[in-house]
């Protein structure tokens, strides 16, 4: 069962090397954040951006008195105007998630409270979109360092659903909501309802026009058939069982099957342009979001 105690799945030690990980990622970033945040709209930040003449209904305060005195006409000065970062992660509570050790459902959740740390210590807005267990409840944008706990909590309590889930259809009730457009981080095991199930989901997001990454999580067992013999397999989304032999032409299959689901998520990302990390669950969570910071375009 996934854990329910923040010191169980968020130990002291994760969290000093998530203070120390964000240290990193304010240095990575500071000289990018500016530029990626401009928006097209007109503000009152402090960067000038250009003249328009005054008309009936402006705010006179932005009237520039200094070029009056030159021209002997009312112009207003604009800025460029920078803008908050909505940063959406889509945590996956499907029962597949709920396999392997660790559970790719705790490392999943450790991953995106990482991912939400370093967002908060940005002054990011982060939310967190429980895909397939939508009764929990989402936790909605929020900013700030103060924050984190309460999230942390959050996400202790979340739970895996036990039912059959498609993740497209998650996808869909969350866009319904209308969500603010910005970078969603799909953190996942990628297996849904069939083999084109997280990809659909995938579209859906891009058609909304957010701006997304992939994290795809795989337990080391998933990617072979393991010893040969005969076993019964029990499919953790559907509940269906099936009695197979593993043999030597079985696991080759096997193999080459994972392989080609893989490689298909690979270019489908590539294709779309979107920031892909496969990774293992033997690997640390710290290095994961390391690499994130690498690769660019998870946390900004």
């Amino acid at each position: 069962m996934p854990a329910t105690s923040v010191d169980q799945l968020f130990d002291a030690a994760f969290l000093t090397r998530l203070e120390t990980l964000s240290l990193a990622a304010r240095q990575l970033v500071r000289g990018r954040m500016k530029a990626e945040r401009r928006s097209t709209q007109r503000g009152s930040s402090v960067e000038f951006a250009e003249y328009r003449p005054f008309v009936a209904g402006d705010d006179f305060r932005y009237i520039d008195w200094n070029a009056y005195a030159r021209w002997r006409q009312l112009v207003l000065k604009l800025y460029v105007e920078e803008q908050d970062l909505y940063v959406h992660l889509m945590l996956d509570c499907t029962a597949s998630m709920n396999w392997g050790e660790p559970l790719k459902f705790d490392y999943a959740r450790r991953a995106a409270a990482g991912l939400a740390y370093l967002a908060l210590a940005n002054l990011d807005r982060v939310s967190i979109v429980p895909l397939g267990s939508e009764a929990y409840g989402h936790w909605h944008p929020a900013r700030g360092r103060d924050r984190f706990l309460p999230l942390l909590r959050w996400l202790a309590l979340c739970p895996v659903d036990g039912h059959p889930r498609s993740l497209e259809h998650a996808a869909r009730l969350w866009l319904a909501r209308k969500p603010r457009r910005g970078m969603v981080i799909v953190v996942s095991d990628l297996f849904g309802a069939d083999l084109e199930d997280a990809t659909r989901a995938l579209d859906r997001v891009r058609y909304a026009r957010h701006e997304l990454a992939v994290i795809q999580i795989m337990d080391p067992g998933e990617q072979s058939a393991g010893e040969l013999g005969e076993y019964e397999l029990l499919d953790t989304e559907y509940g269906g069982r099936a009695k197979v032999i593993v043999d030597t032409a079985a696991a080759r299959e096997f193999r080459d099957r994972f392989e080609a689901y893989q490689e298909g998520i690979v270019r489908y990302c590539r294709r779309h342009h979107m920031a892909l990390l496969q990774v293992s669950t033997s690997l640390e969570v710290t290095e994961l979001l390391l690499r994130a910071l690498q690769k660019g375009g998870f946390v900004r």
